[in-house]
């Protein structure tokens, strides 16, 4: 036989571990070479195996929100150790999403899939599930739970990597009692796997979480919330972590260190630092305003809380918006710019990243095929 008419055969376990090593974008690329291809590059079981040896990288992703065009800006930025207050531009992401006025907000994100809310003022547009790596999304069905009377809602996003490898929304409903939000919510969990929102029953939480600016984080296989105690304990609140299992989809709770339990929770922030949860407690005073970080080093042991940083704001520091590779920490100001403070020296540099003050959203970025058989996303244009 000619050698140019000679067929080659690889073994299916050769052509997947050969996949396995190349990025998200090539993989996409390759879903039309063939069915079977097709086939093996967007199964559960290739996505989570490409998603679990993919490198960690040194790139971050930033959004901010430009006012004076009514736009939301995508960008990746190489955050290297070896460079202080600098971060190196990379490229700008497709927006593909549009609100009439305003940004969306951010519920959270977890292996690199971003939930994005339109919620200005409280009412609840749209819900979508991103993948900017590979430029894929998902929108969600509206809630079921939908009171007329006054009311506020909270989210929670993350990840069941067990044998269901789902992706789960939590919503939090709290209707207004008389001036305050003192009932117990009403709970519904939305699921990709079933894609339809289903309603908790029989569960009562006693905690409040906190409105403002409405932060969460996943980690360890739970979503966190700052919250207080509904019923005040001999007429103090208790500021805590409520906790809700993504797996279990059971709510708890984690203990604050004493410093920080008496703290108006509408003063904490919840946040990430270096995979460990973190809260951030914010003081205004007469003569100035400051933030300490504080840190749980050992996941859920109280004992394992630790102060790692005291910051005066200064130069119109307002709000910890991350953490760099190199320690250093991330601020939006009152100029609306991001800035990065040294809490060594004391120093802060801008980025010259202008934005929306409460527009910046800065996360690790992370590559995966998670979404891939969602709508695709080309030109600006929504593709079915």
């Amino acid at each position: 036989m000619a050698a140019d008419s000679e067929s080659f055969y690889f073994p299916h376990e050769v052509v997947t571990e050969i996949l396995l090593k190349l990025p998200a974008k090539s993989l996409i690329r390759f879903t039309v070479v063939c069915k079977s291809w097709y086939s093996l590059i967007t199964s559960f079981p290739f996505i989570s195996a490409h998603f679990a040896q993919t490198p960690q990288s040194d790139t971050v992703f930033v959004r901010r929100y430009d006012s004076s065009c009514n736009r939301e800006h995508y960008f990746l930025f190489e955050d290297s150790k070896n460079r202080p207050f600098y971060l190196n531009f990379i490229s700008e992401l497709h927006s593909p999403f549009k609100r009439p006025l305003g940004y969306f907000r951010i519920v959270g994100s977890c292996n690199g899939i971003l939930c994005l809310s339109d919620d200005l003022f409280g009412e609840l547009r749209s819900l979508i599930l991103w993948n900017p790596s590979i430029q894929k999304f998902i929108t969600l069905p509206m809630p079921s739970i939908n009171p007329q009377s006054p009311h506020m809602f909270v989210f929670g996003f993350g990840a069941d990597l067990g044998e269901s490898d789902d992706y789960k929304l939590v919503r939090l409903v709290y209707r207004k009692n008389d001036v305050v939000y003192n009932d117990p919510p009403e709970i519904e969990i939305y699921s990709i796997n079933s894609g339809v929102w289903r309603r908790v029953i029989g569960v009562e939480i006693k905690h409040c979480i906190v409105e403002f600016m409405w932060s969460q984080v996943f980690v360890n296989g739970n979503v966190h919330w700052i919250a207080y105690d509904l019923v005040a304990n001999g007429g103090d609140l208790r500021s805590l972590v409520m906790t809700f299992s993504i797996a279990d989809e059971v709510f708890g709770e984690i203990m604050l260190p004493d410093a920080l339990v008496g703290v108006i929770a509408t003063n904490l922030s919840i946040m990430l630092f270096e995979e460990s949860l973190a809260v951030v407690k914010y003081e205004r005073e007469i003569d100035g305003a400051s933030c300490e970080v504080w840190v749980m080093k050992q996941y859920g042991v109280l004992e394992s809380w630790n102060r790692l940083y005291h910051i005066n704001l200064v130069a119109g520091m307002e709000k910890i918006v991350g953490f760099r590779n190199n320690g250093e920490v991330l601020f939006s100001t009152r100029n609306n710019d991001l800035v990065s403070y040294d809490p060594n020296s004391g120093r802060n540099r801008g980025l010259r990243i202008q934005g929306s003050s409460r527009s910046f959203y800065v996360q690790n970025y992370v590559e995966s095929l998670i979404l891939l058989k969602g709508n695709s996303v080309v030109s600006g244009e929504l593709l079915e």
